[in-house]
Parts: C-alpha cells; sequence; structure tokens
C-alpha cells in the first residue's frame, strides 16, 4: 500500500490534504496526516485511523488550517520533478552524441528509402499483375502516410531544438498568425 491507495478516502473528509496524498508530495503530506492523526507515518496506519469519526474531525480542521502549506508542499514536490525533466531535456539537447543528434535525420533517410522501395514495389506490380495494383496501393499509402507524419513531427522538433541552441524561442503556426495580425 502506499500513499495513493489512502488519497481517496482522506480525500472524502479532507479534499485539499487528499488529493496531494495522490500526487507528488504524498510521502510528506502523508506524513502531516499521521502527525495529526497520532498513528505511525504509514498509509496503513492513516488509513486504519481515517475510518474513526473522531479522525474525520482531525483532518477536516487539517484540510483547513493546513491548506496552504500542503498546497506548498505539493508545488514544491512538482516543482522538483519538473527540474528534473528539464535538466534532462537540457542534457539531451546539449549532448554531441552521435545517435542524439543523428536519429531525426535517420527517420528522414529511412522515409526517402521507404519511397523508393515502395515506388520500385508498385512498378513490379504493375508488371507482374496489373490487377492487384488497386490492392498494393491501399496498403503501402498508410506506410507512406504514417512515415511522413512522424518525419514531419521530427522535423518541426529538429528545429525547436536547433532554435533554443541559438537562444531563441520556437514559434508555431499560430505564432506567425499572431505576428502578421499586428
Amino acid at each position: 500500500m502506499d500513499w495513493s491507495d489512502v488519497a481517496e478516502t482522506v480525500a472524502r473528509v479532507a479534499p485539499a490534504a487528499g488529493g496531494a496524498l495522490g500526487g507528488p508530495a504524498g510521502a510528506a503530506v502523508g506524513g502531516l496526516i499521521a502527525r495529526v492523526l497520532g498513528v505511525d507515518e504509514t498509509p496503513e496506519a492513516v488509513a486504519q485511523a481515517a475510518a474513526d469519526p473522531q479522525a474525520a474531525e482531525r483532518l477536516k480542521r487539517l484540510d483547513q488550517e493546513h491548506e496552504r502549506e500542503i498546497l506548498s508542499l505539493t508545488l514544491q514536490a512538482e516543482t522538483t520533478r519538473l527540474t528534473e525533466i528539464n535538466k534532462t531535456m537540457r542534457a539531451e539537447v546539449g549532448s554531441d552524441s552521435a545517435w542524439r543528434a543523428g536519429w531525426r535525420p535517420f527517420n528522414g533517410w529511412m522515409l526517402a528509402l521507404s519511397l523508393a522501395v515502395v515506388n520500385f514495389g508498385l512498378v513490379a506490380v504493375v508488371l507482374r499483375d496489373p490487377a492487384q495494383l488497386a490492392q498494393v496501393v491501399d496498403v503501402l499509402i498508410w506506410s507512406v502516410v504514417a512515415q511522413g507524419a512522424v518525419q514531419g513531427v521530427n522535423i518541426k522538433q529538429r528545429s525547436n531544438d536547433k532554435a533554443r541552441q541559438l537562444g531563441q524561442q520556437p514559434g508555431g503556426l499560430m505564432d506567425l498568425v499572431r505576428s502578421a495580425r499586428k
């Protein structure tokens, strides 16, 4: 059992505390709840104590009196989580690894190679059995569409990464529309 398992039970009486239990600040808020209830700082002990009607009153009071503290704990935990994600993303962008820098261009080359194979395949089908052309085109078109969509996303993301490396804020289609309206 972990804190998120107790979150729903606590949230019935104390919504702010229960909501925080299910999030990144779960352990800190769980410890606060356990201290208020006078039990061990474990999800099991809190779950058992939460069934007591007197505990419900204490949880309501906790929710009212410590709402700001609970929110602060939640925000701190979320900020820490996002900071770690940001560090990871920056390390990836700053990497000189051929694999990291080359996987998007690799997808482009694979798309070009696949299209070449598809074209040769279509020619072979037409020469051998022209009646099968419709079925082959139906199957192959979805492959080309899927690869093209992946390549489109890769091109956009690679452009965004390069803009960030230059210290620029990457923009999108709506940014162009907004700037044109001004």
